[in-house]
């Protein structure tokens, strides 16, 4: 079976999450980083991989949040079947309790 991970851009929007939970199930991990200027930012990283793929909008920009709590609420309503999720902040990396 192809790699399907090959044909994803190295971003992706809300649209392209979609496909991903279809084609992809839990093979992979969502991460909430929190930039140098304290905004936040989510990256998908796929099993077999090494480059995270981050969060886009649809005109192609990094998408960003002001809080964590919007990031993670993003993350809970469209990465629903992510393996793991984490959120890292000033070199602490906390984890989505396992269901």
């Amino acid at each position: 079976m192809p790699d399907l991970t090959d044909s994803l851009p190295n971003g992706l929007t809300k649209r392209d999450l979609k496909m991903v939970g279809v084609s992809f199930g839990s093979q992979y991990i969502v991460t909430v980083h929190q930039t140098k200027e304290g905004l936040w930012t989510v990256s998908l990283k796929f099993e077999g991989q090494d480059e995270p793929h981050t969060i886009e909008t649809a005109r192609g920009d990094m998408k960003v949040w002001r809080n964590v709590v919007s990031a993670i609420t993003f993350v809970q309503e469209n990465c629903k079947l992510a393996s793991d999720v984490f959120v890292e902040v000033s070199g602490w990396k906390l984890a989505r309790a396992q269901q």
